[in-house]
């Protein structure tokens, strides 16, 4: 709490400096007042920092309802309220940062450019990680309430309890090299990362290694191949489940502080009828789809999954959502999950959107716990508690700037 207490003073303070210069220092005419020639002209003061930093943000709430194991559940929520700060330090050095006043400091990194082009760049910091082609997308941007898949949502250790004992939101800690090739034909990403988590110092010393490459043969169609090699070190104890004996519901075999193997691997492709760009008309977005096939071992278990999503647009403000969902994060045991979302979304300004999503989740040997029968002539009976399918309204609001 102090820490974010901090952030928010610092932040406040850094705007508060740009916006408003100290009293007494311009007159109405924007110069210093006459005879004072100490004073400096506001323009000369903050003219170059002004220049180079460039603040945006954006914020998503909204109201949810589900049935999950079989109990109506609905709220209100405030998902994030992002802020975003990117300085140009120099025309080949930047920094870039992104706090989350909902929850925590996201990322901070700092990118220099090697080469006069773009063929070379180097990243050094706290940043989303290059598995799959979704991962790395921001939520503003996204067509789901709940943001990416479950598989890229899984293997991108966002929510994968064997990662990190809170959500990650598909971030580490790490070094990137990467850059475009044939005119942006081609792209590359080669990175190598502590495997812990955001915010986590590494536990076991062994790193992540993580390579992204992309082809797009037109600018609106693109192919994305990528795949992670490294070495996890389990938590304490298991968030989704407050258990410390079982640490992954999907993964029983691994133990609290184990070291495991962790491999990934997804092929996708995404193609939109147009390309966009943040200053292009808001009215005018492209049709788009956006599929992926993914899967992974940690430790003995192999898990797969994929997706498919796409946004139709309706009219210059209502776009109609569709994905089809799906993972099995077992596949010995076939624990199963299939996720169907449809939805509408109305765009009332540049990154401002109201969204409405039904979904129907279908779930196969999804364990929420265990009844244990006593037996006094022998080892009690242990029965699975297996969860129920279960449906979910969702209504967001996402305001940016």
């Amino acid at each position: 709490m102090r820490k974010k207490i901090l952030t928010i003073m610092f932040v406040a303070a850094s705007l508060f400096a740009v916006a408003q210069p100290p009293q007494g220092m311009q007159n109405q005419h924007g110069r210093p007042p006459h005879g004072d020639s100490s004073v400096v002209p506001t323009q000369n003061l903050f003219g170059p920092l002004t220049k180079r930093i460039q603040l945006h943000g954006y914020m998503q709430a909204g109201y949810e309802f589900n049935n999950q194991n079989g109990v109506n559940m609905n709220e209100f929520n405030f998902k994030r309220a992002m802020l975003v700060a990117f300085a140009q330090i120099t025309d080949r050095w930047s920094f870039f940062f992104l706090h989350d006043f909902n929850s925590e400091v996201q990322e901070f990194y700092s990118d220099f450019r090697v080469t006069q082009g773009k063929g070379l760049n180097i990243r050094l910091g706290q940043f989303k990680n290059s598995l799959s082609l979704e991962n790395p997308y921001s939520p503003s941007s996204l067509e789901l309430v709940d943001v990416t898949s479950q598989a890229t949502t899984f293997f991108a250790g966002t929510v994968d309890p064997l990662f990190a004992n809170k959500v990650m939101y598909g971030r580490d800690l790490g070094l990137k090299v990467f850059g475009e090739l044939a005119q942006g034909q081609f792209k590359y990403e080669l990175a190598v990362m502590n495997g812990q988590g955001i915010n986590i110092s590494d536990r076991n010393n062994k790193k992540d290694y993580i390579a992204n490459l992309e082809y797009a043969p037109m600018p609106n169609l693109r192919f994305v191949v990528s795949g992670q090699k490294g070495k996890g070190n389990a938590p304490d104890y298991c968030w989704l489940t407050g258990s410390r004996d079982t640490i992954s519901p999907y993964n029983p075999t691994i133990k609290a502080g184990e070291d495991y193997d962790r491999d990934r691997w997804t092929f996708g492709t995404e193609y939109k009828t147009f390309t966009t760009t943040p200053t292009s008309d808001w009215k005018k977005r492209p049709f788009s789809i956006r599929g992926e096939v993914m899967g992974g071992k940690d430790g003995d278990v192999e898990s797969f999954g994929g997706y498919v999503t796409t946004a139709i647009p309706l009219s210059s403000y209502l776009d109609a959502v569709a994905s089809y969902d799906y993972i099995n994060y077992n596949k010995d045991e076939d624990y199963k999950s299939t996720k169907l979302v449809i939805g509408l979304q109305y765009w009332f300004y540049r990154n401002c959107r109201l969204q409405l999503q039904y979904s129907r989740c279908m779930l196969d040997n999804m364990v929420s716990g265990v009844s244990v029968i006593p037996n006094p002539a022998g080892p009690p009976t242990i029965i699975k508690n297996f969860q129920p399918d279960y449906d979910k309204i969702q209504l967001q609001l996402q305001v940016g700037f």
